[in-house]
């Protein structure tokens, strides 16, 4: 019982901190609006919204941003808030 539940812990910890997009992929935003920036907390240079999607490049040091090419009418590279993905 206690093998089960340090395995269990274990997984969660792993899923909980590691970014669940891969980069190198396209993906559909979830959030209603989400902005496009420069560079993280950067100015903004455009708005993806729902269903629009975004090429992930990479993640920054800290996971919260993510930095790639926004498609749609943005059509930028740049960076947005992680975590929105569908």
């Amino acid at each position: 019982m206690k093998t089960i539940a340090a395995a269990t812990l274990a997984v969660a910890a792993t899923l909980t901190f590691a970014p669940a997009a891969s980069a190198g992929t396209v993906h559909e935003i979830c959030a209603q609006d989400l902005y496009v920036r420069t560079q993280p907390a950067g100015v903004i240079i455009g708005t993806l919204y729902r269903g629009d999607h975004f090429e992930l490049s990479r993640y920054s040091p800290s996971g919260d941003w993510a930095e790639g090419y926004a498609m749609g009418h943005v059509n930028k590279r740049g960076w947005i808030q992680a975590g929105w993905f569908c």
